[in-house]
């Protein structure tokens, strides 16, 4: 039990430094990012305690928030994902899991991009929405949405595929 504190403590510590001092440099069309701290809610085990992963969902973002200096974009999309996370299961994986976490899963490669594209979309259009709070800014909302989306998405399911194949 203490082992997995401490490993989900270092996670979320290598998660944060990862995004700030390198994804967060990094800006493709100027406006861009990857936000690959969500690498940590994908890969939750899925029979830990949904209270703790909502609790730690907002520590992650209030954490990201106070570093970037943003405007609470973060914490609210990362605690209402993480909120969202076993419909978003249900909906990807149905009642048959076949494992307790994504990375040591047998299941479709299909369900699984399913998931981590689920969990990667609704965070980045909340996120998006939350950061210009207008309704004006539709096409920004969406080029921004669509573009980190998909960068996240491959460096994310990379990882998750690199992370299996060790496993």
């Amino acid at each position: 039990m203490l082992q997995d504190n401490i490993k989900i403590l270092i996670s979320i510590i290598v998660l944060v430094l990862i995004q700030t001092l390198i994804f967060n440099q990094i800006t493709l069309f100027g406006f861009s990012y990857p936000t690959v701290y969500l690498f940590f809610v994908i890969s939750y085990r899925f029979d830990k305690s949904q209270f703790i992963l909502i609790f730690l969902g907002f520590l992650l973002g209030l954490t990201i928030d106070l570093l970037q200096g943003s405007s609470g974009a973060n914490t609210i999309a990362t605690l209402f994902i993480s909120f969202l996370r076993p419909l978003i299961i249900k909906f990807s994986f149905g009642n048959n899991l076949d494992s307790i976490s994504l990375l040591n899963m047998n299941s479709k490669t299909s369900n699984q991009v399913v998931y981590t594209a689920s969990i990667i979309i609704v965070h980045q259009v909340i996120m998006q929405c939350v950061a210009y709070l207008d309704f004006d800014h539709f096409m920004v909302i969406f080029r921004n949405t669509i573009v980190n989306s998909t960068l996240t998405f491959i460096i994310l399911f990379s990882s998750v595929t690199l992370f299996k194949s060790k496993n």
